[in-house]
């Protein structure tokens, strides 16, 4: 799943490419990816994009008037080709069109969870994708961390990817920041004590600054296929850890896994690998 530095780097890059450029048409190959009713697709044609910007796992396309909202999800992405005459394979899902190129919508899954709304720009602040997410994550101090992941209580790994409390983390950037922070997944939000969260702000700014560095290398107007990040935790289960060289351990769930270190995150103790994620005895 693109998290929070991989879309950071696509949208500084759209935004480079297309801010000034003209919407000249738009096509929905898979209709069902635009979930708002009104304003129709159609709006956006004869719109100059002004900015392309991101909001948590969100990347908004902004003109004057009208604006699309994308969510990604697990297998969406997102990225500029040559204008297609036809629908351009099955992955195909939307395009706005730009001349003689198209900013394209694709999904690589066949579950169709991605995500696309049309909305007035006057109103994106309020419209519930946007106002409901949490504060982003860069920069934020310990404090403000406190009381975003503090209430309601919650396991650690949980609170982070939960966007209504910190936008923009998935599952990858949890695991590497938690493992930075020497904090167990498992932990309590509301026991963590000034010490413990003050670890997880800057293990956080440092992970994601420096994904974010990595990610503007390799990405500008597209997101690649595959994910191709540099992680210390993330699916590396069974590789020695790179700060104490405890073998890594996992806890699969359905359709994801976290990754840890025993010795440096939760003193020794292993957890069940498997969804009800309890301690071995």
């Amino acid at each position: 799943m693109p998290e929070l530095p991989e879309l950071q780097a696509l949208c500084e890059g759209l935004d480079a490419a297309l801010q000034g450029r003209e919407v000249t048409g738009v096509v929905a190959w898979l209709p069902s990816v635009v979930k708002s009713p009104r304003p129709p697709l159609e709006a956006l044609v004869g719109e100059r994009v002004a900015r392309v910007w991101r909001r948590g796992k969100l990347v908004i396309v902004e003109t004057r008037a009208t604006s699309l909202v994308v969510h990604l999800m697990q297998a969406g992405r997102l990225g500029v080709y040559p204008a297609s005459e036809g629908r351009p394979g099955r992955t195909a899902a939307l395009a706005l069109r730009l001349g003689d190129e198209e900013l394209r919508l694709r999904e690589l899954s066949t579950e169709h969870r991605l995500s696309a709304r049309v909305v007035a720009t006057p109103d994106l602040p309020s419209h519930p994708a946007i106002a409901s997410l949490g504060p982003e994550p860069l920069g934020l101090p310990p404090a403000a961390w406190a009381a975003a992941l503090s209430a309601p209580p919650a396991r650690l790994h949980v609170a982070l990817r939960d966007g209504r409390r910190v936008a923009g983390i998935g599952r990858a950037y949890a695991s590497e920041i938690m493992w930075a922070a020497r904090l167990a997944p498992f932990a309590r939000t509301d026991r963590l004590d000034a010490d413990e969260v003050a670890r997880l702000a800057a293990a956080a700014d440092t992970v994601l600054g420096q994904a974010i560095d990595r990610a503007r290398d390799r990405i500008a107007t597209r997101l690649p296929d595959r994910e191709e990040r540099v992680t210390a935790v993330h699916r590396h289960a069974g590789d020695p850890c790179l700060r104490c060289g405890t073998p890594l351990r996992r806890v699969s769930f359905a359709g994801y896994e976290l990754v840890y270190c025993p010795a440096c995150q939760t003193e020794g103790r292993i957890y069940a690998d498997r969804r009800t994620s309890r301690f071995l005895r």
